[in-house]
């Protein structure tokens, strides 16, 4: 009877315990709805001043029987961005699952308004946005940008991620920044973020990314050509291969780099005064000339390589000094050298920087003309 008792008691203990038991919460997968793309515009109200569009996948039974991609688009106006996010999931009746967008674009327009800080502060308090999404800039808005099928699109996989994955085209021009890397970069002094920009080709309907913007808070953003690009990604290593015109003594013809090691410092003279030290190995071929080369003259292509590259490397650096940005990071080489006591104020690091001597050396390394016997 004392032993009934006993389990009575227990029974009855575990069904108080079991009151007091959260279970978990589960939605089905056809009650969410997932994000590929977020946009982020300037609107013209002043009250609003912000637009957001989502680009949602649409459910589909098999990739392999689809025909075409599909997607469907929300778009709301707001005074702030999580404004326009609340709205918006009042106009599906599925949850929005941001946990599976992958990129983020910013419209141009929106970009000179210098609302950096607003935009950041809102993607990473968001616990829901990844912070591996990458971030680009749309020209002429973001909503355009996302909007865009290109003919030959798999419904899979939008055609933009093979742009910056590393698993599609391989160009010298695409710069691949991620939302953790905009936002540290954004916060440290002593290095300048770096966006691609995403531009529409209408003739053909197909997206063209080969520039690229400088941010830094409370500056005018500042444009890289194709050019700066290609340079700034040989040099911070974020392409395998580049392509090089030399046009030097009645020679002109294009270098494909296949191998590429650089590396770049700071050299503190004295107290105020510095100087910027760049080396670079370009090793690779020549794939294409207006007439015949020789390999027995390739000693003389290697230094005209060598000349012209230092030259436009020295012209992309002393750019960078007159427009007061850093996207290389000397200002966080010259910090990990001296004492936190002993440094340059911010101005005068500024100051130093502008006025720094540039040392730019390059190793060619041409291994063959590319002539057909």
């Amino acid at each position: 009877m004392q032993n009934l008792n006993i389990k009575m008691k227990a029974l009855i203990l575990l069904l108080i315990c079991s009151i007091f038991i959260a279970g978990c919460e589960f939605k089905d997968i056809d009650k969410t709805v997932f994000i590929a793309m977020i946009a982020v515009d300037k609107t013209d109200e002043e009250d609003k001043p912000y637009k957001i569009t989502l680009k949602l996948y649409e459910p589909t039974s098999s990739f392999k029987e689809a025909t075409a991609p599909e997607y469907s688009y929300l778009t709301q106006t707001g005074e702030t961005l999580s404004e326009a996010i609340r709205i918006l999931e009042s106009y599906s009746d599925k949850e929005l699952e941001f946990g599976h967008s992958k990129l983020i674009v910013i419209g141009e327009e929106l970009l000179k308004e210098d609302k950096n800080e607003e935009i950041i502060d809102f993607l990473l308090r968001r616990p829901d946005i990844q912070m591996i999404s990458w971030i680009s800039i749309g020209r002429p808005s973001a909503e355009e940008i996302i909007k865009l099928i290109p003919q030959g699109e798999t419904a899979a996989y939008p055609e933009l991620f093979n742009y910056f994955d590393g698993n599609g085209t391989n160009s010298p021009f695409i710069v691949t920044t991620y939302l953790f890397e905009f936002r540290r970069n954004m916060k440290e002094t002593g290095i300048d973020t770096v966006i691609p920009i995403i531009e529409i080709v209408k003739k053909d309907e197909h997206f063209k990314i080969n520039k690229s913007f400088l941010l830094a808070n409370n500056k005018e953003p500042h444009e890289l050509e194709t050019l700066n690009t290609s340079i700034y990604n040989l040099l911070t290593k974020k392409s395998k291969n580049a392509e090089l015109k030399i046009e030097e003594d009645g020679d002109s013809f294009i270098a494909n780099i296949d191998t590429i090691r650089s590396n770049y410092k700071v050299i503190i003279k004295d107290e105020s005064t510095i100087e910027l030290e760049i080396k670079a190995s370009l090793k690779g071929s020549i794939s294409e000339s207006k007439k015949p080369l020789k390999n027995k003259d390739l000693p003389k292509y290697n230094k005209q390589l060598k000349r012209e590259t230092e030259e436009k490397i020295t012209a992309f650096i002393k750019e960078m000094m007159e427009s007061g940005y850093d996207p290389l990071g000397f200002g966080i080489d010259y910090k990990g050298k001296v004492l936190h006591n002993r440094r340059m104020s911010e101005t005068e690091w500024m100051e130093a920087y502008k006025n720094a001597k540039v040392n730019v050396t390059v190793t060619p390394g041409l291994k063959s003309t590319g002539s057909i016997q």
